[in-house]
């Protein structure tokens, strides 16, 4: 897919920038609403979960090495790397939060929060909510053997990641962004028993599994 010059997906960021209003007049509630459906608490330190399949390492590569803790001491919690996880009754990570400081009254919390097909990235003062703020929001949703995430943080950023999926396993990823030049292409190599073992961008191994 040619994700640049494609008219209905350019409609749908037009469109989304709706849904970023409603969701940044309405920031308390969803929060709300999303923590009263999670049914189980992880906890780690470094990330071990993700809400979008394989967002640690493409595009950025970063390693998701992290371990869920079986139990948390004082140091686990003020840790930089602590990362609270909220699951609901599918096993599905809906609530992914993590410090920007140690003083999380002074600082924050960066907190990613999912209601329904939207993924919302916000910063919460709990402490304060009046300084509560969404930072961005990401329409994702199924469409025949696709699988798209449309992103935008206003007033100019956006971000956009198909996945073409078989199988249930994605076989390439397609995205482009702001301030990319060009779209990129990711290829997704599985081995004999089904486990990926690298992802590849033409002839270039941009992961391998150790």
């Amino acid at each position: 897919m040619n994700i640049i010059n494609d008219e209905s997906l350019k409609k749908e960021r037009d469109e989304l920038y709706n849904k970023f209003v409603f969701y940044s007049n309405n920031l308390l509630s969803a929060y709300e609403a999303c923590k009263s459906k999670i049914c189980l608490w992880e906890y780690s330190l470094g990330i071990a979960k993700e809400i979008i399949p394989y967002e640690g390492i493409i595009p950025t590569n970063m390693k998701n090495n992290g371990r869920i803790l079986k139990k948390i001491t004082k140091s686990n919690f003020e840790s930089k790397n602590f990362i609270v996880y909220g699951l609901d009754n599918n096993g599905k990570v809906i609530f992914f939060q993590r410090r920007a400081d140690k003083d999380i009254e002074k600082y924050g919390e960066n907190i990613r929060i999912v209601d329904d097909e939207y993924i919302l990235s916000t910063h919460i003062y709990s402490s304060n909510p009046e300084k509560n703020r969404l930072s961005s929001i990401c329409h994702s949703y199924k469409k025949g053997d696709v699988i798209c995430y449309i992103s935008i943080a206003p007033p100019y950023n956006w971000f956009v990641r198909i996945d073409k999926v078989i199988n249930d396993k994605i076989v390439k990823s397609s995205m482009f962004a702001t301030s990319w030049f060009k779209q990129i292409d990711y290829d997704f190599i599985y081995d004999s028993t089904g486990e990926l073992s690298k992802i590849v961008i033409g002839d270039f191994i941009h992961w391998q599994r150790n």
